[in-house]
């Protein structure tokens, strides 16, 4: 690129290079030829020779920085630019550079707060091009950490500016689909107007001018300046902590969100939802920690302990495989039950599956260790009676009490959303009777145990005792959300619903469009309720195009409920009623949902609808893209001789489609089906003659974080309790 003497200082001084440093024009001009070439070894070495005559040439701080970056040398970038900053404090350049530094040396709030100094710094209105480019760096950086908000608040307001709107667009969407994160912290929380009557309104539309240009400091001192007028405008409040949770004030934000929950004027509803995400972001939210626990216990004779847990039926061995190098393998890993399996015939119930009490690991005496007992993944609630096991077991071959070498806080109320159960080979339910036992666990077990636990949310009162309470409604409804949010899907809601009737709680209602509303109003009507909500809408009262435009909306953030209803209530309406595209839109939502959930029959069947649509159109459409989805779903359950039937359909009849062609080679490829060549794979051939593997018995340990075995039709990818880092 041809070098640009009336160029912006690309050190950040609001003035020309040629009028910045206009007599070093050669000298920076050979730098940014250096630089576009990668040559960085030189490039350093030049700017080292020029800094002698020009030690504070912003330009060469700039060229010198972007060399260490290149470079991965971020301890003396952070060095650099905290001095650069330090000596042109007003310089926006300055900042950002230094801000860039700070987020890669995880210090991540002070990096958020230079970063949106360099913005306020900024005199002229036009913001230099190399601090927006730094901004999406720095959020890019912020959600790999797993730092939502401030990521979601940074593409949110870059995409106002022209210069990074398609990757800040890009960066929103990242962050806002990711369901590893709840929809209550993905959906953005700010109101960006306010009614006509609010007394502050200009003073309002003024901190939002200053939010939309990423000076949100000065945009949170107007909002808190309007906070006097809060009775007439509660949500003022979470515009607060909105901002604060941009600015990484996780602490100040959730006070914010506190205040907003107990104002008069707030609505119920939005009350329980800022409650529940002050909770998801709350370490120890519901005030019920305990402790999963490792423990470790003296064996005197190995040999002996480990003949006494083969004998009991309480003891269920294992083969775990050993990834760890240098690690000595245990003499024997056990699953430890609260109660033996049930003999072959008997129904498999509440009272009869047995379930996981904890883990051990038994190792014999080793060069410079006693033989030992390692018990992993108890709650310090259940080691008395695991203790008590272990004593009637092994006797006097172990001594008690154990060690604990370790122990990591988890909530009460999450070991109770987890059930763990634990089936032999040979009485190893069907997965209808698996769901039926799952449902049974969360509307009667956890119903009742979760109902009679004392938590600090209630001031130590129990969920049925803080629902007697009027000052504890709003927690204990927000309470049940986060529940709801933790489980799967389905077996969720039914469990919250069941949880609001018995303490008395409002059941959440459908939202209904007027009869009369317009199609702008009836889409207003859409995305003025957070996608929280989305599926609580009555579909059938909703016109096809308002319908199509939400579920567009909604499955770019992966809600999947509101996703299924939307495209459900599309499905049901004649193909001749929409664009065919819509109906694509809607079956490959259907695929999507259904596989995550682990629905795969249930999936088949979507693709078989959207082939039959596909091939009624006129003239018929191609059904290869269903045929792809086929494949895959087919590999899922194991089915290898129909995945290779679909197969050799696509490569007869789409051979000359080198897209279709080219997809199905890369899927195959990815999954270890197919050579690079085409050709089947030498486990593509075995597989095809091998029996169908029966469910086999899991060979992992229960931890938190693996959470709850679900059977294939129960899965769901449910959000865990997430706190901000």
């Amino acid at each position: 690129m041809p070098f640009d003497s009336y160029a912006l200082c690309p050190g950040g001084r609001e003035k020309k290079i040629r009028f910045c440093c206009p007599d070093m024009l050669k000298e920076i001009e050979q730098v940014s030829k250096l630089l576009e070439t990668s040559q960085t070894g030189a490039c350093l070495a030049y700017i080292e020779t020029l800094e002698k005559d020009h030690q504070d040439c912003a330009c060469l701080t700039a060229a010198k920085l972007a060399v260490y970056r290149h470079e991965n040398r971020w301890e003396e970038a952070l060095n650099l630019a905290g001095q650069f900053h330090r000596r042109e404090p007003e310089n926006p350049s300055a900042a950002s550079e230094y801000a860039l530094a700070l987020v890669v040396a995880a210090r991540f709030k002070e990096s958020v707060s230079v970063l949106i100094d360099a913005f306020e710094r900024t005199k002229s209105g036009a913001v230099h091009t190399s601090v927006l480019n730094t901004a999406l760096q720095i959020g890019a950086y912020l959600l790999h950490n797993r730092l939502l908000f401030p990521a979601i608040g940074i593409g949110n307001q870059l995409k106002e500016f022209q210069a990074v709107a398609e990757p800040a667009n890009a960066l929103l969407y990242r962050a806002t689909s990711d369901p590893a994160f709840p929809i209550l912290l993905r959906d953005t929380f700010f109101d960006y107007e306010c009614p006509a009557h609010f007394p502050g309104k200009a003073e309002f539309d003024e901190a939002i001018n200053l939010l939309r240009l990423m000076r949100w400091k000065e945009s949170l001192a107007k909002m808190e300046s309007l906070t006097v007028y809060a009775g007439s405008w509660p949500v003022i409040w979470r515009n607060i902590a909105a901002l604060r949770f941009w600015l990484l004030e996780n602490e100040q934000a959730r006070e914010a969100l506190k205040t907003f929950t107990a104002l008069p004027n707030t609505p119920p509803e939005d009350a329980a939802d800022a409650e529940a995400m002050r909770l998801l972001l709350t370490p120890d939210a519901f005030g019920d920690k305990t402790h999963l626990l490792t423990v470790e216990y003296p064996i005197t004779d190995a040999e002996k302990a480990f003949e006494k847990l083969l004998s009991d039926p309480k003891y269920f061995k294992i083969e775990v495989p050993n990834r760890q190098p240098n690690f000595v393998p245990p003499k024997g890993t056990f699953i430890l039950l609260d109660r033996p399996f049930p003999v072959k015939g008997t129904p498999i119930t509440l009272e009869t599956v047995a379930s996981q009490s904890a883990a051990c690991l038994l190792f014999g005496k080793e060069t410079d260790r006693a033989a030992r007992l390692m018990i992993h993944s108890v709650t310090a609630a259940d080691l008395a009676q695991v203790e008590s096991q272990l004593s009637a077991t092994l006797g006097d071959t172990i001594g008690l009490p154990g060690k604990t070498l370790q122990q990591d806080p988890i909530s009460q109320s999450r070991v109770l959303t987890q059930y763990r159960f634990r089936f032999s080979e040979e009485t190893y339910p069907e997965p209808a009777e698996i769901e039926t036992l799952i449902r049974d666990y969360y509307l009667k077990e956890f119903i009742d145990r979760w109902s009679h636990l004392p938590m600090g949310l209630f001031g130590g009162k129990t969920p049925a005792e803080a629902a007697n309470d009027p000052s504890c409604k709003i927690s204990l409804a927000a309470a049940v959300a986060v529940l709801e949010m933790e489980m799967p899907e389905e077996i969720g809601t039914e469990t919250a619903q069941c949880l609001r009737q018995k303490f008395g709680l409002p059941l959440p209602e459908k939202i209904t469009p007027a009869a009369s509303s317009s199609e702008e109003e009836a889409f207003a009507l859409l995305v003025d309720h957070p996608a929280w909500r989305w599926h609580r809408f009555d579909t059938e009262k909703m016109s096809t195009e308002t319908l199509a435009q939400g579920l567009q909306i909604i499955a770019g953030m992966q809600e999947q409920k509101a996703m299924r209803l939307f495209a459900q209530e599309l499905l049901n309406r004649p193909m001749n009623s929409m664009p065919f595209p819509v109906r694509v839109l809607a079956f490959e939502t259907l695929i999507n949902v259904s596989e995550t959930a682990g629905k795969i029959d249930e999936a088949l069947l979507w693709v078989e609808r959207a082939k039959n649509e596909s091939a009624a159109q006129s003239p018929p459409i191609p059904d290869a893209a269903w045929r792809l989805h086929e494949i895959t779903l087919r590999l899922m359950q194991g089915d290898i001789g129909s995945a290779e039937k679909v197969f050799q359909y696509l490569t007869v009849n789409y051979r000359n489609d080198p897209n279709v062609m080219g997809a199905l080679q890369e899927l195959f490829v990815r999954l270890g089906m197919l050579n690079p060549d085409g050709t089947p794979s030498a486990a593509m051939q075995r597989a095809k003659h091998e029996p169908a593997a029966v469910p086999p018995q899991e060979a992992e340990l229960w931890t938190p974080e693996a959470g709850s075995r679900m059977p294939p039709a129960q899965t769901g990818g449910a959000p865990k309790l997430w706190v901000p880092e």
